[in-house]
Parts: structure tokens; C-alpha cells; sequence
């Protein structure tokens, strides 16, 4: 029987009284999943409002176009539709898609309000304060060992790396048994292990004999496509386009593969013309010697565990560092060393432009003037309610999410030039909350650029951007040359060229790698 059914569906999103509501795909519709089939959508966005539509989004037409038969015969029947493009933020506020409220400096703060916080087993179990449901512990177990959160269940959400949230995101919608479970880009922002590991809980729990879950994916057209999917849809604005066993569209999927790779370097071909036409007055091209930031022997510890042991880095000018490592490996607290975000930041052993890190010798204010920084966490808090224009003018305030009330010529001149660079000049008056978080991400990328900065940091700055984003994003880090740029991606194409790597996964072993990137 089927989960779901898709007869000559048409879906639109209403725009609101007055207004004729918008199609989300030019034609109808025609789709099934059977039970314990395994799907992968295919596609760009319309992936995801395709998935949308699956989970009981968007408005039918015909109300008989899209049913559930099997809930007919289960009162257990649940559809869960997890998108991680919209990762959010911690606390209670990740109980749903939109994120919490909490600041990148709550991980490594001992103090936690638990208002805003609440620790991982009770996440995955959506058990609240003063709650009285119970737990499964069995399950509890079951999902931490698999998802490899095991000695994390009492930890605070908020000191959790990006990737181990993603993870702990994965465990609190496998908690609940859905019929039906939705993913929409499973392994977006996770290393290589932690992705195979996902993978591989999503491939036990479509394949369990008693009692499986049928999974269905969202995957771009570029990602490789996990051996246990058996089926395939290939979506785009029309609808389906494709549908039907794994090696029957294995040719259309290459040809699509070598559509987007072509593209992608017309894309990369255009702004970089762009930039060069526009950007080439604000481009350095000479590099000092001396070390841009230092550390010798620098440690880390969390109640006496280390999360990072004696630690010698030196990073130069002109030097562009990929920040390597798996989830919770410390990548992001070696960064927030910089940044001044971190409580054990303080200290002789670091040095930055010069100037040592220990305390009164320097502000917070005054270290982070010549820092340029975006991180999944400050997309999570910044205000939705600016415009482009402003939310970009933020850049030139340190510390600040409100537009300074006058700004110079040159600097206006700035702003415009970089949106001219990226095509969002058209799109500088919007709310920044009203863009795609693509464009959001963009956005952020160009406000830590706009005020020059000699240290350029992004954690996982190109992640969740649409594959066009993508390219504009390293298009523009590529021609920096500034400074130094130090950066976090896990997947290749999101990480712009880099010269250097360190890796971190043996970190609080005390145990770096160092070299050169020569690919």
C-alpha cells in the first residue's frame, strides 16, 4: 500500500487575501512511495519543496490529488520532514526550524540558563522542564551509539559542536518512528565519518525486517548517491521530470552531473569578470613576513579534559588555511581563540598581529577591528529586520547588528560594489530575513569582507548556499589576498582554495597535522 500518492497534483503557497496564489511547479504531478521503498529526490531547490509537498505542505488543488492510504489503516501513521538548511541555532529554541537565540561564547560559558538550554537527552526525547514523560532509555542508547553522541546525552546543547547538533537532530526525529521520514540534504555539514555513519543509521532503519521506516532524501544533483537508495525522482520547477529505479536513470543523472559542472564554470567565468572589473581597486598584492597570528603551546581545557594540548601554529599574510578535522574535533574553539569569544582566550601564549592575548593587554573591541568573521551561529541571531544594504553596513561597527548612521562615500561605494559582485545589487533594499538562506549566507560572507580586514575567519561560511552561491562565495575568497584567511567546510567544493591545512582530529591528544595544500 501506498505511503503516500500524488494523482495529477497541483500545489500552490497563497500569497494572502487579494492576491492569486503562486504554482509551485508548472505541472501536475503524478508520484507514489510504496512502504519500505528508499527514495532519493534529486534536484536544486525544488528538491526541497518537493519534499514539502510529500510532508503535507504547500495547498492541493484537488484535495483527493494527495493522499495518505496507509494512515487509513495505522493510527500511528506520522510523516517528518527534517531540513538541515535551516540548522538554526541551540536551546529550547531548536525544538522547531526557525533556531533559538543563543551567542557562539554560550558553548564555552559554565553557567547555563535553562530557559534557553536543555541538554541532549532530553533534546533527542523532546522532553521539556518539569516534564513528566518518560523516557526510553533503550532507544536513548540505541540512537546515541549509533550516531556516535555517546557521553554527550547530559551535555548542554549549546556546547555541542555544528556537526554533533546536526547529529542530535538526526536521533530526535528517529526517536519519535515516523512511517515516513523526510531528510533534506542528511549530510550537509558533516565530516566524512560522521556522513557515513548517518547513512548508515538511515540504511538500518529503511532495511529493519520488524519494523522499518521508509526514508526518503533530498540530494543536490552533485552529491553521491548512497548505495541502499533504490529508487530515484529527479525534480525541477515543472515537477517530475524522472522517476524509476536507480540504474535506469543512472545516464541522466551523469548528464546532469556534466550540465551542472559546466555551468558552474560559466558562473565562475562571470563573477570572476565581475570582480576583477569592479573589486580590483581593493585587492592587496603584496604579503609581509611576520607571523599574523601565534601560538605557542596553547591548551584548552573543559574541567580539567583538553580539548586542545599544546598547540605551536604559526599563520602568516598571504596564507589561506583550510581548518580540517571531524565534528566537536575543536576546530570552532581553536577559531574563537582569535575572536575573543572564547573564556580561556586570554593569554600570553597567543599572539595576534603582534600583540600578545593576555589579559588587560588587549579589548574585545579593539582585537576584533581587523577580523572579518561569519559562522552558522551569527547567522542564527543576526537580525532578519535589516535591509541588505544594512545588514552588510553592520561590518564596519564592531560587535554590532545595528547600521552606523552615517557612512562615507567610499564606503557606500564598497557595499554597492561587492552586491554588483555577487548579483545582489538589485536586492540591497529587501529584508535580509525576506532572501533565500542562500542569499542570507551571501550576505554575511560580504559583511565580513566589507571593513578590510587583515584576518578573514569562516566557519562553514559557504554551507547550505545553493550550488550558484556557492561559486560566487568562492569566487570572491579566492581573489582575497589581504591577509589571512583561516577556513572550516567539510565538503571540498564549499571550501575556497587553500594553501595550508591543519587538522585537528587529534587535538586534545596534542597531535596536529601541518602542510601544504597541493590539490
Amino acid at each position: 500500500m501506498s505511503l503516500i500518492k500524488l494523482s495529477k497534483a497541483i500545489f500552490t503557497k497563497p500569497l494572502g487575501y487579494g492576491r492569486k496564489p503562486v504554482r509551485i511547479f508548472k505541472n501536475p504531478i503524478d508520484f507514489s512511495i510504496l512502504r519500505k521503498e528508499k527514495w532519493a529526490i534529486v534536484g536544486d531547490s525544488y528538491k526541497t519543496k518537493f519534499l514539502r509537498v510529500l510532508s503535507g505542505s504547500y495547498l492541493s488543488t484537488s484535495p483527493l490529488s494527495r493522499a495518505y492510504p496507509d494512515s487509513l489503516n495505522n493510527s500511528n501513521f506520522t510523516v517528518e520532514l527534517l531540513k538541515f538548511v535551516t540548522n538554526g541555532n541551540w536551546g529550547y529554541g531548536a525544538q522547531n526550524q526557525s533556531g533559538g537565540f543563543t551567542h557562539l561564547s554560550g558553548r564555552y560559558e559554565f553557567f547555563k540558563d535553562l530557559e534557553i538550554d536543555i541538554n541532549v537527552k532530553d533534546f533527542i526525547a523532546s522532553k521539556h522542564e518539569n516534564s513528566n514523560i518518560p523516557y526510553d532509555p533503550v532507544k536513548l542508547e540505541y540512537l546515541a551509539e549509533c550516531l556516535d553522541l555517546t557521553g554527550l546525552e547530559d551535555k548542554f546543547l549549546t556546547t555541542l559542536s555544528n556537526g554533533q547538533f546536526r547529529r542530535a537532530r538526526v536521533a530526535k526525529v528517529l526517536y519519535r518512528d515516523p512511517t515516513l521520514l523526510l531528510i533534506d540534504d542528511p549530510f550537509l555539514g558533516l565530516d566524512p565519518v560522521a556522513s557515513q555513519r548517518v547513512s548508515n543509521v538511515l540504511k538500518k532503519i529503511a532495511c529493519d525486517v520488524k519494523n522499518p521506516t521508509t526514508v526518503t532524501i533530498g540530494l543536490r544533483i552533485q552529491d553521491v548517491i548512497p548505495d541502499w537508495i533504490e529508487k530515484i525522482a529527479i525534480v525541477d520547477s515543472t515537477g517530475v521530470v524522472h522517476q524509476g529505479g536507480k540504474s535506469e536513470l543512472r545516464s541522466e543523472l551523469q548528464r546532469l552531473k556534466e550540465t551542472f559542472y559546466r555551468h558552474h564554470e560559466e558562473v565562475k567565468k562571470r563573477v570572476s569578470e565581475q570582480i576583477q572589473l569592479d573589486g580590483r581597486q581593493i585587492l592587496k598584492k603584496t604579503w609581509e613576513q611576520d607571523p599574523m597570528i601565534k601560538m605557542e603551546s596553547v591548551s584548552v581545557k573543559y574541567k580539567g579534559v583538553p580539548v586542545i594540548k599544546d598547540l605551536c601554529w604559526t599563520v602568516r599574510e598571504g596564507e589561506k588555511w583550510h581548518v580540517r578535522g571531524r565534528n566537536g574535533s575543536g576546530k570552532t574553539t581553536l577559531l574563537s581563540l582569535i575572536t575573543l569569544d572564547h573564556p580561556q582566550s586570554w593569554s600570553r601564549k597567543i599572539m595576534v598581529e603582534g600583540h600578545t592575548r593576555e589579559a588587560g593587554s588587549v579589548n574585545y573591541f579593539d582585537a576584533n577591528k581587523s577580523i572579518g568573521f561569519t559562522s552558522p551561529e551569527l547567522h542564527a541571531i543576526f537580525p532578519r529586520d535589516l535591509s541588505v544594504f544594512q545588514a552588510i553596513s553592520t561590518g564596519y561597527i564592531v560587535g554590532s547588528y545595528i547600521p552606523p548612521k552615517h557612512l562615507s562615500n567610499l564606503q557606500i561605494d564598497n557595499i554597492l560594489n561587492y552586491l554588483t559582485m555577487v548579483e545582489l545589487v538589485d536586492k540591497k533594499d529587501i529584508k535580509f530575513g525576506d532572501l533565500s538562506v542562500s542569499n542570507q549566507k551571501l550576505v554575511l560572507l560580504l559583511r565580513s569582507m566589507i571593513n578590510d580586514p587583515s584576518i578573514l575567519i569562516l566557519d562553514e561560511a559557504l554551507s547550505a548556499m545553493t550550488d550558484e552561491d556557492v561559486i560566487k562565495g568562492k569566487c570572491l575568497v579566492d581573489q582575497w589576498n589581504k591577509g589571512c584567511c583561516l577556513i572550516i567546510g567539510h565538503v571540498d567544493e564549499e571550501v575556497p582554495h587553500c594553501n595550508k591545512y591543519i587538522v585537528m582530529n587529534q587535538a586534545r591528544n596534542g597531535i596536529y597535522e601541518i602542510g601544504n595544500v597541493t590539490k
